[in-house]
Order: C-alpha cells, then structure tokens, then sequence
C-alpha cells in the first residue's frame, strides 16, 4: 500500500494532506523520515507521525453526533475547552467534518477516513448544509435577496438562501431556516454581522442529507458508510 493512502486510513488527514505531511519531513518509518511518496508500507513497518505511533485501521468509521454548545471542533486546545471527539470513547483517531463554532450546536460528523472529510468539505461538491437560526431582528426581502446573490465581507463572498419560519411571540425574536452549499468559516455568523443583526442560537439539522433527527445533546450514532462513499466516488 502507498504510504499517503496509508496515512489516510490512520485519520491524519486526507491523501493531499498527507502528501505535505510526508513533503515537509513530518512522516517517520522506522525511526528514519521517509519523502518517497511512492514508498510501499509492509506491516513490519512502524510509522511515527510528529513523533507519534500511527496504527492502521482497516474499517470505515462515520459518526453523526450532536454537538452542545461550548464544545470545540479541534483534536487540541490550549484553553483545555472541551472537545467534541471526547464525546466518542474509541481509541481510533477521529476528526470532525464540517467543523461548528464554539456557540453553534447541532450536527457535525466524524470519520476515521482522510479522503471522505475531505471530500464532505470540498466547495466544489456544494455539500447541502441547513440550519436554524434565531435572531433578534427580522431580515427584509430585498436583504435576503442580496445573500442569496453574495455579499462580499472580509475579502470573502458570502451567499446562502434564507428562508422565514416565524416570529418567537414569547422572546420577540425571528425563527429562520439558512441553507449553506460551501461551508466558509463562520459563514452565517459573517452574513448576519453584515445585516447588523444579532445572532441568539445557531443550530445545525442537516448535512449532506444526514439529519439529528431525535439525537439528543451530546449523543452520537454509527451511520453506514459504503452509500454515502459511492456518492462521493470513493
């Protein structure tokens, strides 16, 4: 097996990643760097990423979970915030696919599998994301119209459809349903602040067709992956 897709299948990253992995002196086999990409792993090799013992995982993992509120979306944190993949007690390296802020809830995947985040995440896949949005202030039509056609903040282009649910009769605030195709970081959040309006719970119901349905706060399930992977041709 090519080292980059068996650095993929350790959950480092995705075979492109782990090519600069392995570009930028970081991949270790037998206590030696390696750079050949075309290196052939056998299973006496012991491979060392930034030091550490990768372990090969011949099973696909894929995790719909959903996030609480104050969690974090990275495998590290130098506040000791609390991190999402501690909400799964396995000893395979996961990562998060379609990372969520640290105030937003709701569904974020997990996988073991480099080249299926990667694809989950790509702009040019236009991966479906839909959310739930509570503001303090209504949007006008002329407003929404705008988004939907991109609005340029930060040197970014932001666009996404948003659609009125209802009015929140007892807190006085605006229930609305916002669909993302390209996953930019904060995007919502970057739209909303551009409207001058605040934002007073982000919550995410669905991602590339896979919705919480009844998931509880901080609960998870297995999903069965091999659909979805010949979705994305993998």
């Amino acid at each position: 097996m090519r080292l980059n897709k068996f650095l993929a299948r350790t959950g480092i990253g995705s075979r492109r990643q782990c090519d600069e992995y392995i570009k930028n002196n970081l991949i270790k086999i037998n206590g030696k760097v390696e750079t050949d990409f075309s290196y052939q792993v056998s299973s006496s090799d012991s491979i060392k990423y930034n030091n550490k013992i990768l372990n090969y995982v011949e099973e696909d993992y894929l995790y719909i979970l959903n996030k609480p509120i104050n969690y974090i979306c990275t495998s590290s944190d130098q506040y000791g915030r609390k991190k999402v993949v501690d909400l799964i007690p396995l000893k395979i390296r996961l990562f998060t696919v379609g990372r969520l802020d640290y105030k937003t809830t709701g569904i974020i995947l997990l996988t073991n599998n480099g080249d299926l985040a990667n694809k989950l995440m790509h702009p040019k896949y236009n991966v479906l994301r839909r959310y739930y949005v509570e503001s303090n202030k209504k949007i006008s039509s002329k407003e929404i119209l705008n988004i939907k056609k991109g609005i340029k903040r930060n040197k970014n282009i932001f666009k996404a459809k948003i659609i009125f649910e209802k009015k929140n009769q007892k807190s006085s605030t605006y229930i609305w349903q916002v669909v993302l195709t390209e996953g930019k970081n904060r995007e919502i959040r970057e739209i909303f602040e551009y409207l001058n309006v605040e934002i007073i719970k982000l919550h995410r119901y669905e991602y590339f067709g896979l919705k919480l349905g009844n998931l509880k706060s901080g609960k998870y399930k297995k999903v069965k992956i091999n659909t979805i992977k010949k979705m994305l041709n993998i």
